[in-house]
């Protein structure tokens, strides 16, 4: 399902708050109960929770478009040089070649 377009004036929005065990605080807005997000205080979760409702309720720009698949992009190549370096290191292993400390 797309992304809705979405106007929203946060004096109007119930926030609800809960503090955690862990001393995080998680808000979640009534209205819309798919934005929730955690901040360390209770204004840091507020404000991420109204970008968190941001984010599930406008079209993303074709720059944010950009830059998030240039983002996964990165990941993408992180993990495959993380896969390469396994088994490049796991191949050096098998023919005794072991790290060494100079």
């Amino acid at each position: 399902m797309p992304p809705r377009q979405a106007s929203f004036d946060s004096e109007h929005l119930t926030f609800v708050y809960t503090r955690n065990d862990d001393g995080w605080v998680t808000a979640q807005i009534a209205e819309f109960p798919e934005a929730i997000s955690q901040g360390l205080t209770q204004r840091e979760a507020r404000d991420n929770v109204l970008e968190a409702l941001h984010d599930l309720s406008h079209e993303p720009t074709f720059a944010e478009r950009v830059a998030f698949a240039g983002q996964a992009g990165i990941e993408g190549l992180i993990e495959a040089m993380r896969d390469l370096i396994s088994e490049a290191s796991s191949s050096l292993a098998r023919l005794g070649f072991r790290d060494r400390v100079h």
